[in-house]
């Protein structure tokens, strides 16, 4: 059966010297790989056809039961051009696809996961270049509502008083730890969690759109993290633990990214996520 749908090109590794293999991210099948054979010869009709980031319109002859589909054609809709060259934004696009691509099934409709996708990648090469850091957390926090894991922030008015500055944080149970209900159980993951930190959460939980505003509160809490932080590596750093615990998505990739768009080469996220 031959299938034409919208797709992003979520990574392409080599099958053999003149072969690829592409895994797509569609919007009505969920997340495919497709053999794209002779790609890289010098008269292939695939040439340009498809790079990283692109969105395009594909068409594939899908097998029967999951695995390797063979592609027709394909032609690209959206290139996003510049992601090739501002390196700090392709980093970040290739995290996002990278983990996209981990945690996408098939087959099934993905229209949701393909558009909030689709409006990360613009955002990303998008005139002013958008606060990546940001935009990485607004992607992170959707993509866990997608995927109905989104961490409960709502404070028990028995047992968290609001101006408390610490709140503790089951990553078992995906909400804040109440006294007066079942303590944790030992061994149990608990993270200590900034009401700062919560409060941008939230402010990133209801923000609709990938336009995340460009500044953000920086005045938090120098003497609870180390020099220079601020709540959204705060953040940062609780989305890392709460992913790789819940996703088993490996941190070593989402560290390099965010070491890699950093303004501030000392600015890091993995203390807290080893």
């Amino acid at each position: 059966m031959i299938i034409q749908t919208q797709a992003i090109v979520l990574s392409i590794h080599p099958w053999s010297r003149t072969s690829h293999m592409v895994t797509w991210l569609t919007r009505d099948h969920g997340r495919i790989v497709t053999s794209v054979k002779g790609a890289c010869r010098p008269k292939s009709a695939y040439l340009g056809q498809y790079d990283l980031f692109y969105t395009c319109l594909l068409d594939f002859y899908r097998k029967d039961r999951d695995g390797v589909h063979a592609i027709r054609e394909c032609a690209p809709l959206l290139l996003r051009e510049p992601l090739r060259s501002r390196w700090r934004a392709a980093a970040a696009a290739g995290y996002l696809c990278d983990l996209t691509a981990r945690v996408a099934v098939s087959p099934q409709d993905s229209a949701a996961l393909f558009d909030l996708l689709t409006r990360t990648l613009d955002r990303l090469g998008a005139d002013p270049a958008p606060d990546l850091r940001a935009l990485l957390l607004w992607y992170e926090i959707h993509l866990l509502r997608h995927l109905g894991l989104l961490p409960d922030l709502t404070l028990c008015p028995t047992c968290h008083a609001p101006e408390a500055p610490w709140y503790r944080f089951s990553l078992a149970s995906g909400r804040f730890l109440c006294p007066h209900l079942a303590q944790p159980k030992a061994g149990e993951r608990t993270v200590a969690l900034h009401r700062e930190v919560r409060k941008l959460a939230i402010r990133m939980i209801n923000s609709p759109s990938a336009a995340i505003p460009e500044s953000l509160p920086v005045s938090f809490a120098e003497k609870f993290f180390e020099e220079n932080a601020n709540p959204v590596l705060g953040l940062a750093r609780f989305l890392g633990m709460f992913i790789q615990f819940h996703l088993d998505a490996p941190s070593a990739v989402r560290r390099v990214a965010w070491e890699m768009i950093a303004k501030n080469p000392t600015e890091t996220v993995v203390k807290q996520e080893k």
